[in-house]
């Protein structure tokens, strides 16, 4: 069995985040970081993607972040956890023990309840650089575009979309103005003229 006195599973930002941190404060510790992802994107930059950046192949994190800070990467995918024997087991058969366990598996787009999400043409906004690149490619050549969701996300997808596929866009939110949860009424209705 493996052995490492810090697991991390998750390697999107607050995993990399938890990991490179453990590593700075705790010199002599092992960490390893297991992912079930090949490449992992930069969450902030995916509005970008679509516009400024180009391509999720340009929004990687690249794995040499790790290396470079002496944390050990496992591309798998974390099927069980045993918390009184302090170890967890990969799909590829693995079992990993551990002194200290960091779950950091990330998000999901928060889905309003509207039915129509299966319909072709309806793309939730998962962090996954082979959904990414086919929902890119589904966009081209749209002339009309509508984003459900006016937070940060939404507001700059919009502003990518609108820039790079010349498109009309309009945003759909559930609050009275896009930036609601992050700003007073005030700025919200600037932002949105």
């Amino acid at each position: 069995m493996k052995q490492a006195d810090i697991v991390v599973i998750g390697g999107s930002a607050a995993g990399i985040t938890a990991a490179i941190t453990a590593r700075r404060h705790y010199r002599e510790k092992r960490v390893l970081l297991i992912r079930k992802e090949q490449q992992v994107l930069i969450p902030c930059g995916i509005p970008y993607i679509f516009g400024t950046v180009g391509s999720p192949q340009k929004n990687l994190i690249p794995d040499e972040v790790l290396s470079k800070n002496g944390v050990e990467l496992l591309i798998d995918d974390v099927v069980g956890l045993d918390r009184e024997q302090a170890q967890v087991t990969t799909s590829g058969g693995e079992t990993i023990g551990y002194e200290r366990l960091v779950l950091a598996t990330g998000s999901l787009p928060a889905m309003p309840p509207v039915p129509g999400f299966e319909l072709s043409n309806v793309f939730p906004v998962f962090k996954d650089v082979s959904h990414l690149a086919g929902m890119q490619e589904s966009l081209k050549g749209v002339t009309d575009l509508v984003i459900i969701g006016g937070g940060f996300i939404g507001v700059e997808f919009a502003d990518e979309c609108r820039k790079s596929l010349k498109a009309k866009v309009t945003v759909v939110e559930m609050l009275p103005h896009c930036l609601m949860l992050a700003y007073d009424e005030e700025f919200c209705t600037r932002a949105e003229a």
